[in-house]
């Protein structure tokens, strides 16, 4: 099996619409109606993902699969020359999710999960000043994780899990000077930890707490250079992904109403640069300064019991940026962002079907001197959004 290219997955990262930098933070249909305010709720099985202390809280077999698909625009005009509005080509991304969780007596469960945390792709017009830094970017993300959940007393649990990345990433450049193109490709492997809280403080308060951890991989893949005759460069590369810490409280104290609200912490400060060797003598290819900056995001969500069967939700959240405009480039054209969602969720017997979704818009940036653009083919303003709709449907055994 090739080894996951996540050199490629952060440079091949374009516009992440889930959360900042190339994060996906929406991972059930359920919590995207929430604004992803849920780790302190995590009260079905995608609480393997949001908050596996919870997984005591689940009875029987739980089962749910689905996916919050992303649909991102994204525009970009220069200021000097050409004012020409450039965009990227419309596409649909679907990544999926599936959970299953298991009450192992009475203190005991268990839980595993399929998603994509981090992902999705872009590819600019082929006319556009953009295109001249990067035409193409894509990554196929998956990551496995297993955790194992314990109520050691009344009103705490605690679960810690493991979890197993594997990525598959295309990178395209078109080379100004040499007027060629230039793709990466690759893909591997890396693994990593989670760890979590839920703390019950009466029937009123629940507070929550997940922790996952840096992921680092080895990564292998093929650099070519695409002219007359195509040269192809076995390279490799080292990469950490950020750790992440999420911290929640969720209130019931109004009648068929819970209100939650949340602090989310991304450690992009490990995403320094990409620097890659040759695999054959572990000599220089090329160095790649990132220097992101670690951020918070704020969110707030809401949901209501109509009925036994029906429920209505709706959150928002306010997301910081990572990347400095020193280090701006068009595969992650970041800014700052705000959210707002709605949901709905059905539940007859053993089955919910839960619907949801979110509309997400990136604050103007413009860019004066980012370094990655020698040539001012980058300045000028950056507009984007994006509607990530979901859908979750879980069966309870």
């Amino acid at each position: 099996m090739r080894n996951i290219a996540i050199f490629a997955v952060i440079l091949a990262m374009a516009g992440n619409a889930g959360a900042a930098g190339f994060r996906l933070a929406e991972q059930d249909a359920k919590a995207n109606g929430m604004g992803n305010a849920f780790t302190a709720v995590a009260d079905n099985a995608s609480a393997v993902w949001y908050n596996p202390a919870a997984l005591t809280k689940l009875d029987g077999i739980n089962l749910s699969v689905g996916t919050v698909m992303v649909a991102p625009a994204m525009s970009h005009q220069n200021e000097v020359g050409s004012t020409a509005i450039e965009k990227i080509d419309n596409k649909l991304h679907i990544p999926p999710h599936f959970y299953v969780t298991k009450k192992i007596g009475q203190k005991f469960a268990v839980g595993a999960g399929v998603n994509a945390p981090f992902g999705l792709s872009s590819k600019w017009e082929s006319t556009a000043n953009t295109a001249k830094v990067a035409t193409e970017s894509e990554v196929k993300s998956v990551n496995y994780n297993l955790s194992g959940a314990y109520q050691a007393t009344e009103k705490l649990s605690v679960a810690v899990g493991y979890s197993y990345a594997m990525v598959d990433a295309t990178l395209n450049k078109r080379h100004p000077l040499a007027a060629r193109d230039i793709v990466l490709k690759g893909d591997g492997t890396g693994t990593g930890y989670n760890a979590a809280v839920m703390y019950k403080h009466n029937e009123k308060w629940d507070f929550g707490a997940t922790y996952h951890s840096k992921v680092k991989a080895k990564l292998e893949g093929d650099l070519e250079a695409v002219t007359s005759a195509t040269s192809v460069t076995a390279v490799k590369t080292d990469l950490t992904l950020p750790d992440m810490l999420e911290i929640g409280a969720a209130y019931k104290g109004y009648a068929n109403w819970l209100i939650t609200v949340e602090a989310d912490y991304t450690n992009w400060s490990t995403y320094r640069n990409i620097i890659i060797r040759k695999q054959s003598d572990n000599s220089l290819v090329s160095k790649d300064i990132k220097d992101w900056k670690s951020v918070w995001a704020f969110r707030i969500g809401a949901e209501h019991k109509l009925n036994d069967a029906w429920k209505i939700r709706t959150g928002a959240f306010y997301d910081m940026n990572p990347v400095t405009e020193k280090r701006f480039e068009t595969r992650v054209p970041d800014s700052d962002r705000l959210a707002w969602s709605i949901g709905t969720g059905y539940t007859k017997g053993s089955v919910t079907v839960d619907a949801s979704v979110l509309f997400l818009k990136f604050m103007e940036r413009n860019i004066n001197d980012s370094l990655q653009d020698s040539a001012n083919q980058l300045n000028g303003k950056y507009n984007s959004s994006a509607i990530l709709p979901g859908i979750t449907a879980s069966y309870k055994f």
